[in-house]
């Protein structure tokens, strides 16, 4: 009997201290805020988007400004006023470096980066 609960234990703790991150992006000017948060295995990090026209992109430390294969991009999010009802959510698999931009125009030229999870 041990041996069926124990994992189903496990799962459940696992869960119960998944936490939630928020991340605005474009309050107040071409900037994600925070710009760097630390979330671990299992957390959720949502991105807010306030106007105009917003995205995220995964990225590379090396390449900021650049969209990297096989990463999340939530593509252009308009928005005329206030907090937009468009999220976009991300699951953390591991502790590593994710580095994102935003691809609208030059807003990343312009310094609109983060990372999660920064080394």
């Amino acid at each position: 009997m041990k041996s069926y609960t124990l994992p189903i234990v496990s799962s459940l703790l696992g869960s119960a201290y998944a936490a939630s991150h928020s991340i605005d992006v474009g309050e107040g000017g071409l900037v994600f805020s925070p710009n760097s948060t630390t979330a671990t295995v299992g957390d959720t990090v949502t991105f807010h988007f306030y106007p105009r026209a917003h995205g995220v992109a995964r990225s590379s430390y090396s390449k900021p400004c650049a969209a990297i294969d096989n990463g999340f991009n939530s593509g252009f999010v308009q928005v005329t006023s206030g907090e937009s009802a468009t999220t976009f959510t991300i699951t953390i698999n591991n502790t590593d470096p994710i580095w994102y931009y935003c691809p609208q125009g030059d807003h990343c030229q312009a310094g609109m980066v983060g990372v999660i999870n920064p080394p």
